[in-house]
């Protein structure tokens, strides 16, 4: 067995671990969940039927549903890139369309293995130009938690900056504007050898520079122009280092960012993803109204 084949039969296993885990605490959080009141939920919009399950999103509207809206929150979930669904952020996407006003779309896409980076980029791009052509959608906030806060990030350069899809080989236009990022205990470094990087580059093209969104946004920034980004973490987030490194090379850049590092109390723990997980605790309200600011709502 070389090499590769046993770094990838150790991602393997430890994609299974992961998938294991957070089944086990998934499970019981989505069958206790109370979801707020006020808000009309579109639910397994097709935005491209040859994806099957993945190829769908939802719209979670303020008060009642609006035909046509050229403005809105786009909300990816997490899971390592390998793992999860749009239901997983529900709760944490009706709450943010109520606080906001805006409409919030919660998309699903392909996870890695069956594709790659280039392939989930894509996917989004489809769609936001679905979402465009369906229903006017000209200006984007983008959100998400752990890999989704990297995929929030990487869906800025796809749509403010043409050569990051070029440089990923994506034709697929998404016709919209990006004017915010809110980034929820994100990875952002990844190890070609190691766990989930190793899934992000099937034909060894991606570029380099997406393994590592610190020196990514750096470059994108200085091709376009800086958004509001705010960066959120917890004292117990599993992601905690990175965030802070992330936030340093930012500051390096001279790049602005809002960064908020909760603290736990002593009944609730700021574990990954805290927000989606318990969108009602004051720190998580905090979260959703500092996205809310950027957007100017």
């Amino acid at each position: 067995m070389g090499l590769q084949d046993m770094w990838l039969k150790k991602a393997d296993n430890e994609r299974s671990e992961f998938i294991n885990k957070c089944i086990e605490w998934d499970t019981p959080r989505l069958a206790n969940e109370v979801c707020p009141e006020g808000v009309t939920v579109l639910q397994d919009i097709i935005y491209d039927e040859t994806k099957g399950e993945y190829g769908l999103l939802d719209i979670y509207f303020p008060g009642t549903q609006q035909e046509g809206f050229d403005e809105a929150f786009f909300l990816i979930h997490g899971g390592a890139f390998v793992y999860g669904s749009k239901e997983l952020d529900k709760n944490y996407g009706m709450h943010l369309a109520l606080k906001s006003g805006l409409p919030v779309i919660n998309v699903n896409y392909t996870l890695m293995p069956d594709t790659d980076l280039a392939g989930e980029a894509e996917e989004l791009c489809l769609a936001l130009a679905f979402l465009h052509d369906r229903y006017g959608l000209a200006k984007v906030h983008t959100t998400g938690d752990s890999a989704g806060a990297y995929l929030a990030l990487l869906t800025v350069f796809l749509c403010n900056d043409p050569k990051v899809r070029t440089d990923l080989k994506i034709e697929c236009d998404p016709k919209v504007e990006c004017l915010s990022a809110g980034l929820i205990c994100g990875g952002f470094i990844r190890r070609k050898r190691e766990f989930p990087g190793i899934y992000m580059d099937k034909n060894g093209s991606m570029p380099e520079y997406l393994f590592d969104m610190g020196k990514a946004t750096t470059l994108s920034f200085g091709r376009t122009h800086n958004i509001p980004l705010s960066v959120i973490t917890g004292d117990n987030d599993t992601m905690l280092g990175e965030c802070r490194c992330f936030k340093k090379a930012l500051d390096k850049a001279k790049i602005p960012v809002d960064y908020y590092e909760a603290a736990s109390a002593e009944d609730r723990m700021m574990f990954h993803v805290f927000p989606i997980a318990a969108p009602d605790w004051p720190e998580s309200e905090k979260v959703i109204g500092m996205f809310c600011k950027n957007a100017g709502r």
